[in-house]
């Protein structure tokens, strides 16, 4: 029996992330003359294309600023995607990565207060204490009206960073159960964007 390569299991992952995203933030992203994201713990920020397609949507020019503390993801995130977004018909949204840890945003003024921040797969359980700074931080970065989106892997894990973000002040606005979710091997009930939801500040 023949495996699908792993480009195309990635792209269907892209794709569903995609309309999942789109139907979440619908509601909560109003059409701005210009948007911003941080995009927290990127790796190599596979889903910027994704991301950038969304607030070009909804905005006539936007800025995407991945972070991660891995140098070699982000060298290749940058050697990708700033000149793919460049060569898309029709985009208007730039894109930049540096290495820098999520736990010290507020190190970092040239971020500003961004519309949006995001978390892919975040990873709650691995290191509670630095993913409740990474949060806490990512909601005093944001400007008054942003949202904080995540997508977990595990239920658990999902239902811990929900239950942190609101010890910390946040309200989930939204929130998405992924029915066709790819199952992952390498853990029991690990799959691919398996939960999505979106966070407002306590105004």
């Amino acid at each position: 029996m023949a495996h699908t390569p792993f480009t195309e299991l990635l792209q269907e992952d892209l794709k569903t992330l995609e309309t999942n995203l789109r139907d979440l933030l619908k509601p909560h992203l109003s059409q701005k003359d210009h948007l911003s994201l941080l995009n927290l713990a990127c790796g190599r920020g596979d889903e910027t294309g994704v991301l950038a397609k969304i607030l070009s949507e909804k905005s006539k020019s936007s800025h995407l600023q991945g972070l991660d503390i891995r140098a070699a993801e982000i060298d290749q995130a940058n050697s990708r995607w700033k000149a793919e977004l460049n060569k898309t018909k029709g985009q208007n949204t730039s894109a930049d990565f540096i290495t820098h840890r999520g736990d010290r945003l507020l190190d970092l003024a040239e971020i500003g207060t961004p519309d949006i921040a995001f978390l892919r797969h975040q990873n709650f359980w691995n290191d509670k204490p630095v993913w409740t700074q990474i949060f806490d931080q990512a909601l005093e970065q944001l400007n008054d009206n942003g949202l904080l989106v995540i997508t977990s892997y595990f239920d658990k894990e999902h239902e811990l960073a929900t239950e942190a973000l609101e010890k910390l002040g946040a309200i989930q606005v939204g929130s998405i159960i992924n029915p066709n979710s790819r199952a992952l091997s390498d853990a029991p009930g690990k799959s691919v964007d398996k939960h999505l939801a979106v966070f407002r500040k306590k105004q």
